[in-house]
């Protein structure tokens, strides 16, 4: 007879933004829901003093040490003290061939092995070292724990905590809030009217787009692993992205957003498409100092009009970003919650956009460290990740794909074409026509909506005609032909 469980002493739900987390697990136990990074550390590492600060920074933040149990069918949270004995290992590449492939080597095996919740450490730290002196801190992290905003502000605390250390001075207090108060806060908006402001708000941004968007030609289930293609852009366009729409008050995101709806709008042959937001969903000061999972996915609706100006449709973007961001707290499962397709996994979904137009440096007392993101977690269907890394800095245009969903040629044909139309799309000036940007996909555009014409047409012409029409004949058939 199984044992039955209980509910650990000081256990609570899960918040809403973790509960998703832990449904998408269930449903797809062979494929981790984790993020992972790692820190290129070249210098004089005081092993024994990062773990001892890593330690203390768990203490404070409380994810480290989170369990997840089910009892009687319900998921539940509590913080496991015991896991403050737990080891930072060091394993040593520096003897292979080729060290640092070997050390990305393991770390994309760890990030891809799956997790038990219960029993299993959620956020993981490894040290790996590649050379005499150069290591790399990583960290592995389910999402049920830590999201990536929350394991940066981590890590940044580790760094400072390490810092203070090396140099005999006392560090800054904690402020991070403990997860029961992160659970309360996300119970407590869900009972305001903020709560219901917000959900009016995106229930009417989404009306009528319940089957989503996406380039890909079929549906299937996340893998562990996405596909990857990568470029490193030009500086002239990195600068062109920075600077072309500062005048007009729009964003370098809502540039990268407007251009992928342009790509989008062309491939389906639709005006009306949407776009995946991730958002941080911390809205506090206290927030923004802890760990914990709050961060949200905001669907955007982007239309294009045929008239638009890159101008115009930059602008356009740029209110949705707005108010996306003014309703980041209500995420796309609270979305399909209250519009009855929660069972619809693709409801309101879309390629995901992200732009880092920034370098992380982290600082270990003399060591500089560059930050680098191996994965945000499974790509349900296609990822777009502008971000800035490496020394000197370079930026880069990853296309992450569902390799499910996705075939290689497929990906690397998309990105290729998008990269040209994304070229276009910044060296142009505000007031070029939208259509005259990349005649190519522009071209697919318009064969896709002209045949979608065709199809209105007939479907309205051949209404209420019976499906089998009865043609003459000129003679009349008595049986089936006999087979010689």
């Amino acid at each position: 007879m199984q044992e039955r469980l209980h509910i650990p002493p000081g256990a609570f739900p899960l918040s809403s933004a973790q509960r998703s987390i832990w449904v998408a697990q269930q449903l797809a136990p062979e494929v981790p829901v984790c993020i992972a990074q790692y820190v290129d550390l070249s210098g004089d590492l005081d092993l024994d003093l990062l773990r001892a600060v890593a330690h203390e920074a768990a203490r404070e933040f409380q994810s480290p040490y989170l369990r997840v149990v089910e009892v009687d069918g319900e998921p539940y949270q509590y913080v496991d003290p015991d896991l403050d004995r737990s080891d930072v290992p060091l394993l040593d590449f520096s003897d292979a061939p080729d060290p640092m492939t070997a050390a990305q080597q393991w770390m994309n095996t760890d990030y891809a092995t799956p997790v038990d919740l219960a029993h299993d450490p959620l956020v993981n730290m490894t040290i790996l070292r590649i050379g005499e002196r150069r290591h790399l801190w990583y960290s592995r992290i389910h999402h049920v724990a830590l999201d990536g905003f929350g394991a940066m502000t981590m890590v940044n605390r580790i760094a400072a905590l390490y810092s203070a250390a090396h140099e005999g001075r006392a560090p800054e207090p904690p402020t991070a809030a403990d997860l029961y108060a992160l659970y309360q806060s996300d119970l407590d908006y869900r009972g305001s009217g903020r709560y219901t402001s917000d959900r009016d708000y995106w229930i009417e941004r989404v009306a009528g787009l319940e089957d989503g968007s996406t380039l890909a030609r079929r549906t299937a289930p996340t893998a562990a692993r996405s596909t990857l293609d990568s470029v490193t852009l030009p500086d002239d366009l990195v600068a062109r992205l920075t600077d072309a729409d500062a005048a007009s008050g729009s964003s370098a995101a809502a540039t990268v957003v407007a251009a992928f709806a342009c790509y989008l709008s062309r491939i389906t042959g639709r005006a009306d498409v949407i776009l995946n937001l991730p958002v941080f969903a911390r809205t506090t000061v206290a927030a923004k100092r802890s760990g914990g999972m709050l961060v949200n996915t905001a669907p955007l609706h982007i239309r294009l009009e045929d008239d638009d100006t890159r101008g115009d449709l930059v602008h356009r973007a740029q209110l949705e970003l707005t108010g996306a961001l003014r309703h980041q707290r209500f995420s796309l499962e609270d979305i399909r919650r209250e519009t009855g397709t929660a069972g619809r996994v693709h409801s309101y979904g879309g390629p995901m956009i992200n732009v880092m137009l920034f370098r992380q440096e982290i600082a270990l007392g003399p060591i500089r460290g560059e930050f680098h993101i191996m994965t945000s977690g499974p790509v349900e269907d296609l990822l777009v990740n502008i971000y800035q890394s490496g020394t000197p800095a370079r930026t880069f245009l990853d296309f992450r794909g569902n390799p499910n969903q996705y075939e290689p040629g497929e990906l690397r044909e998309h990105h290729g074409r998008f990269l040209e139309l994304f070229t276009e799309f910044l060296r142009a000036e505000p007031d070029t026509p939208v259509a005259r940007i990349h005649p190519a996909t522009a071209a697919v555009a318009q064969r896709l909506r002209r045949d979608a014409d065709l199809e209105r047409f007939w479907r309205a012409a051949l209404a209420g005609a019976p499906e089998h029409l009865q043609l003459p004949t000129d003679r009349r058939r008595t049986g089936p032909r006999s087979t010689p």
